[in-house]
């Protein structure tokens, strides 16, 4: 009876370790899992997160766009959405902020191009001074695997594609790709290298 009694109690421990054992390797393959996917997603934005714009003043009184890249793979379909405002030497009345719209196919990896408002006359239109500000607000692009982000100024980046029709809906323009003007195409062209690329 006491054998029995042993033995029922041994199982029972037996079977008791058991479904823990089990419960914690579910738990850290859970966890490994988990950590895998946040790894992956990490890996996925890294090149992302060294894309930026932004806007620098110039000596004259404008301002002008940066795109920069500094990751070690090249950047496709990017769209830059920004704003040009009247300079110092605008008339007070007659000339208001302008969307623009700029699309070309690729940065070069770490580099960077600018954008001064003579580079931009097909978007702008020649009225536009050389003390134009512009405003970089949005930048769409496509990273080396060929998956979509955008940066918008207020917001954080995102795996996300502008559309044609947010685009036009936006600017007013076609999305097309505006390098065949040819300032346009000898900027983008030319784009700058950049220092301390990959960190």
């Amino acid at each position: 009876m006491i054998a029995t009694l042993v033995t029922v109690l041994v199982a029972a421990g037996g079977l008791f370790f058991t479904a823990v054992s089990t419960y914690y390797a579910t738990e850290v393959a859970v966890d490994q899992l988990e950590q895998s996917r946040q790894d992956d997603e990490t890996k996925e934005r890294k090149q992302a997160e060294s894309v930026s714009a932004w806007s620098e003043r110039l000596a004259n009184g404008g301002s002008s766009g940066v795109i920069s890249n500094r990751s070690w793979d090249p950047i496709a379909d990017i769209a830059v959405i920004g704003h040009a405002l009247p300079g110092p030497s605008a008339p007070k009345s007659g000339v208001e902020a302008k969307t623009f719209l700029i699309v070309f196919g690729a940065l070069p990896p770490c580099s960077k191009i600018t954008l001064t408002p003579e580079v931009l006359v097909a978007s702008l239109g020649d009225a536009w001074a050389a003390d134009t500000r512009l405003e970089v607000e949005t930048i769409s692009f496509q990273d080396f695997s060929g998956k979509s982000w955008r940066r918008d100024r207020a917001d954080p980046l995102a795996p996300s594609k502008i559309t044609r029709e947010e685009l036009k809906a936006r600017t007013g323009a076609e999305a097309i790709d505006n390098t065949i003007d040819p300032r346009l195409w000898a900027r983008v062209a030319a784009a700058e290298p950049l220092k301390d690329c990959g960190r």
